[in-house]
Protein backbone atom coordinates (compact mmCIF):
# COMPACT_ATOMS: atom_id res chain seq x y z
CA UNK A 1 0.00 0.00 0.00
CA UNK A 2 2.82 2.40 0.87
CA UNK A 3 4.56 1.51 -2.37
CA UNK A 4 1.44 2.28 -4.39
CA UNK A 5 1.03 5.64 -2.61
CA UNK A 6 4.67 6.54 -3.24
CA UNK A 7 4.46 5.67 -6.96
CA UNK A 8 1.22 7.64 -7.35
CA UNK A 9 2.73 10.66 -5.58
CA UNK A 10 5.82 10.60 -7.79
CA UNK A 11 3.71 10.37 -10.94
CA UNK A 12 1.61 13.36 -9.86
CA UNK A 13 4.73 15.41 -9.11
CA UNK A 14 6.32 14.48 -12.44
CA UNK A 15 3.14 15.38 -14.34
CA UNK A 16 2.78 18.80 -12.72
CA UNK A 17 6.47 19.61 -13.22
CA UNK A 18 6.18 19.06 -16.97
CA UNK A 19 3.06 21.18 -17.37
CA UNK A 20 4.50 24.58 -16.53
CA UNK A 21 6.51 27.11 -18.51
CA UNK A 22 9.92 28.21 -17.31
CA UNK A 23 10.45 31.92 -16.60
CA UNK A 24 13.98 33.13 -17.20
CA UNK A 25 15.15 36.28 -15.41
CA UNK A 26 18.81 37.23 -15.29
CA UNK A 27 20.58 38.06 -12.03
CA UNK A 28 22.59 41.03 -13.27
CA UNK A 29 23.34 43.87 -10.83
CA UNK A 30 21.36 47.15 -10.96
CA UNK A 31 21.87 49.37 -14.01
CA UNK A 32 23.30 46.48 -16.06
CA UNK A 33 21.55 45.01 -19.14
CA UNK A 34 18.67 42.73 -18.15
CA UNK A 35 16.29 40.30 -19.82
CA UNK A 36 13.17 38.32 -19.00
CA UNK A 37 11.93 35.43 -21.13
CA UNK A 38 8.69 33.50 -20.94
CA UNK A 39 6.66 31.51 -23.45
CA UNK A 40 4.85 34.59 -24.80
CA UNK A 41 7.21 37.57 -24.59
CA UNK A 42 10.85 38.42 -24.08
CA UNK A 43 11.68 41.78 -22.52
CA UNK A 44 15.22 43.18 -22.61
CA UNK A 45 15.99 46.50 -20.90
CA UNK A 46 18.62 48.74 -19.46
CA UNK A 47 18.11 51.36 -16.74
CA UNK A 48 20.07 54.61 -16.61
CA UNK A 49 19.95 57.14 -13.78
CA UNK A 50 18.88 60.62 -14.88
CA UNK A 51 18.47 63.91 -13.06
CA UNK A 52 15.49 63.17 -10.87
CA UNK A 53 14.68 59.69 -12.09
CA UNK A 54 15.43 56.62 -14.16
CA UNK A 55 15.27 56.06 -17.93
CA UNK A 56 14.35 52.55 -19.09
CA UNK A 57 15.09 51.60 -22.70
CA UNK A 58 14.58 48.20 -24.21
CA UNK A 59 12.61 45.89 -26.47
CA UNK A 60 9.64 43.56 -26.21
CA UNK A 61 9.79 40.52 -28.50
CA UNK A 62 6.71 38.50 -29.47
CA UNK A 63 7.56 34.82 -28.84
CA UNK A 64 4.12 33.51 -29.76
CA UNK A 65 3.01 32.12 -33.11
CA UNK A 66 0.23 34.72 -33.21
CA UNK A 67 0.05 38.49 -33.38
CA UNK A 68 0.11 40.51 -30.15
CA UNK A 69 -2.54 43.21 -30.39
CA UNK A 70 -2.56 46.44 -28.35
CA UNK A 71 0.41 45.59 -26.11
CA UNK A 72 0.66 47.69 -22.93
CA UNK A 73 3.65 47.75 -20.59
CA UNK A 74 3.43 49.12 -17.02
CA UNK A 75 6.60 49.72 -15.01
CA UNK A 76 6.86 50.34 -11.27
CA UNK A 77 10.06 51.27 -9.46
CA UNK A 78 10.21 49.90 -5.90
CA UNK A 79 12.49 50.23 -2.92
CA UNK A 80 14.07 47.30 -1.06
CA UNK A 81 10.82 46.73 0.92
CA UNK A 82 8.67 46.52 -2.23
CA UNK A 83 7.01 49.93 -1.83
CA UNK A 84 6.19 51.52 -5.18
CA UNK A 85 8.09 54.79 -5.67
CA UNK A 86 7.19 55.60 -9.29
CA UNK A 87 4.90 54.21 -11.98
CA UNK A 88 4.45 54.77 -15.70
CA UNK A 89 3.05 52.93 -18.68
CA UNK A 90 3.91 52.58 -22.33
CA UNK A 91 1.23 51.80 -24.88
CA UNK A 92 2.57 53.31 -28.10
CA UNK A 93 3.66 49.96 -29.51
CA UNK A 94 2.42 49.11 -33.00
CA UNK A 95 -1.20 47.93 -33.06
CA UNK A 96 -0.11 44.44 -34.15
CA UNK A 97 3.25 42.87 -33.33
CA UNK A 98 3.99 39.91 -35.64
CA UNK A 99 5.53 36.68 -34.34
CA UNK A 100 9.28 36.93 -33.72
CA UNK A 101 9.32 40.72 -33.92
CA UNK A 102 11.15 42.93 -31.40
CA UNK A 103 9.63 46.35 -30.70
CA UNK A 104 11.52 49.12 -28.82
CA UNK A 105 10.29 51.17 -25.87
CA UNK A 106 11.64 54.02 -23.74
CA UNK A 107 10.23 55.31 -20.46
CA UNK A 108 11.29 57.93 -17.95
CA UNK A 109 10.25 57.50 -14.32
CA UNK A 110 10.58 60.42 -11.91
CA UNK A 111 11.76 59.89 -8.32
CA UNK A 112 11.95 62.20 -5.32
CA UNK A 113 15.53 63.33 -4.65
CA UNK A 114 15.70 61.44 -1.35
CA UNK A 115 14.44 58.08 -2.69
CA UNK A 116 16.41 55.16 -4.06
CA UNK A 117 14.93 52.44 -6.21
CA UNK A 118 16.19 48.86 -6.00
CA UNK A 119 13.73 46.86 -8.10
CA UNK A 120 11.52 47.19 -11.12
CA UNK A 121 8.18 45.46 -11.66
CA UNK A 122 7.02 44.94 -15.24
CA UNK A 123 3.40 44.14 -16.01
CA UNK A 124 2.32 43.51 -19.58
CA UNK A 125 -1.06 42.97 -21.19
CA UNK A 126 -2.05 42.16 -24.76
CA UNK A 127 -4.76 40.52 -26.84
CA UNK A 128 -3.88 37.50 -28.91
CA UNK A 129 -4.86 37.57 -32.56
CA UNK A 130 -4.29 34.60 -34.84
CA UNK A 131 -3.94 36.70 -37.98
CA UNK A 132 -4.06 40.33 -39.00
CA UNK A 133 -7.61 41.72 -38.61
CA UNK A 134 -7.86 42.16 -42.37
CA UNK A 135 -7.59 38.38 -42.68
CA UNK A 136 -9.55 37.27 -39.63
CA UNK A 137 -11.64 38.81 -36.84
CA UNK A 138 -9.82 39.80 -33.65
CA UNK A 139 -10.30 37.67 -30.56
CA UNK A 140 -10.95 39.55 -27.34
CA UNK A 141 -8.97 37.34 -24.97
CA UNK A 142 -6.59 39.43 -22.83
CA UNK A 143 -3.30 37.92 -21.68
CA UNK A 144 -1.30 39.20 -18.71
CA UNK A 145 2.10 38.74 -17.19
CA UNK A 146 4.14 40.30 -14.40
CA UNK A 147 7.61 39.92 -12.90
CA UNK A 148 10.02 41.69 -10.56
CA UNK A 149 13.72 42.15 -11.34
CA UNK A 150 16.73 44.19 -10.26
CA UNK A 151 16.69 47.69 -11.66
Amino acid sequence: MVKRFLVTSLLILATTACSSYHKEIDGNPPFAPHHFRYYDVEIAWRAEPTNGGVRLTGTVTNRRDYYLRDLELVVRLMNERGIVLARTDYSTFPHLIPPGTATPFEMILHLSPDTRSEQVRFTYMYWLTEAAPELRGAEDVPHFGSFDAPL
